[in-house]
């Protein structure tokens, strides 16, 4: 029962952090450009499906950290259900932590300022928290 208390807690921080990551979504646009970078693509089309991903993603991290906020004791009474989403999200957040070291090249954001070196090593460090907490949650359903 011990195990099944903290991994509530775990679960909440998941979940806080997936929130934090959707409220800041809007400052890490404009530091990455991304709305000037989006209105200079060639097609309108083009443009209305760049915002609309990006938006989806925002609101997806949102959801995904309300769920897991307002439903983490459904997690372990729910095996099914909470094997489920656990999976899902490790696998969500963790193809998103291998995605920021292996794919994106942050070199020059980085080089701008330290306060943006920091950041890109908290957000890799906490998608991969966030994708460990739901592989310990799936472990501790599942065995």
């Amino acid at each position: 029962m011990e195990t099944h208390h903290w991994i509530i807690y775990l679960l909440y921080f998941a979940g806080a952090a997936q929130i934090f990551v959707a409220l800041i979504y809007n400052w890490v646009r404009r530091i990455l450009e991304w709305d000037e970078a989006i209105d200079s693509m060639p097609t309108t089309l083009n443009r209305q499906i760049a915002h609309t991903y990006s938006r989806y993603i925002q609101g997806l991290n949102f959801a995904f950290g309300v769920i897991t906020i307002a439903l983490a004791d459904s997690f372990l009474e729910e095996p099914r259900f909470g094997a489920a989403i656990a999976l899902l999200l490790l696998v969500y957040w963790g193809v998103r932590f291998v995605i920021s070291l292996a794919y994106y090249d942050i070199r020059a954001i980085v080089a701008q300022r330290p306060l943006y070196r920091i950041g890109n090593i908290g957000f890799s460090a906490l998608f991969a928290m966030v994708a460990a907490i739901y592989g310990a949650t799936a472990s501790a359903i599942l065995f």
